[in-house]
């Protein structure tokens, strides 16, 4: 499996998209920061509350766009010009093919989550100040909670695109966290009064405990409660972990043409 990682890690440093996606994060992030500055501008000292801990993760949420770029690298190009079925020939196991690609994957998607955090960190301590911010436990709780989020992102994505194994496979794969956010919306409202049964919805579906982190990050005091605070983790576990399972057997019981 050693070999199929660095074949994978190769063709993602020798790929011009996977740096054009790095610089294009590195853009946003200097663009989100310089926003931000300018709402602080126009809002009165009293009631600006702007500073780095706003905008250390606010790529995450954009992140899954250039996510669903990756696959297209690793997962269907391997479809689309069978380089799987040669794999297979030269005696690599599907299993070892799967977690080669989803290793790949792992390792460029929390890339992108570095450059993006650190871009974010950096242009917002040049440009916002609030360096103190940073010390409270907050931000060390969704430092450690971002990866998880992103690695469940890259689980999920991974799981649609080996189904799928065409170009609509990383599509898909982009749309798929909105719809499930759309439909936890909605049945959010249908049940309006269960507020555990909301909670359980929020930490399942991983765009709206994006949310809910960026949310706690731009307005400190509005955390979490202690259920979703310990919930959130553990659903972002249960994707990192049951997706990969799922997707092998899937892929085991697939017949390649």
């Amino acid at each position: 499996m050693k070999r199929l990682i660095s074949e994978g890690m190769a063709k993602a440093r020798n790929a011009k998209r996977f740096w054009i996606c790095t610089w294009i994060l590195i853009g946003l992030s200097l663009l989100q920061v310089l926003l931000n500055y300018a709402v602080e501008k126009q809002s009165s000292a009293l009631d600006s509350n702007v500073d780095v801990s706003s905008v250390i993760f606010g790529m995450l949420g954009n992140q899954s766009l250039f996510m669903a770029i990756v696959p297209a690298m690793f997962v269907v190009r391997d479809f689309t010009q069978n380089t799987v079925r040669n794999k297979i020939i030269c005696g690599h196991s599907r299993t070892k093919i799967y977690f080669a690609h989803l290793i790949c994957f792992d390792a460029v998607a929390l890339f992108y989550h570095i450059v993006a955090t650190l871009s974010s960190l950096i242009f917002g301590l040049a440009i916002l100040g609030g360096a103190d911010s940073l010390a409270h436990g907050y931000v060390a709780y969704y430092c450690v909670h971002s990866v998880l989020l992103i690695l469940a992102y890259a689980s999920m994505t991974m799981f649609i695109c080996m189904l799928i194994r065409g170009v609509s496979g990383a599509i898909i794969a982009y749309v798929i966290n909105t719809l499930l956010s759309t439909f936890g919306m909605i049945a959010m409202l249908a049940l309006n009064g269960h507020d555990k049964l909301v909670d359980l919805i929020t930490c399942a579906v991983l765009d709206m405990q994006t949310s809910l982190l960026l949310e706690g990050i731009t307005s400190p005091g509005e955390y979490p409660n202690s259920f979703m605070r310990v919930a959130m983790p553990l659903f972002a576990l249960a994707y990192i972990i049951a997706l990969p399972i799922i997707g092998v057997r899937i892929f085991k019981q697939t017949d390649l043409k």
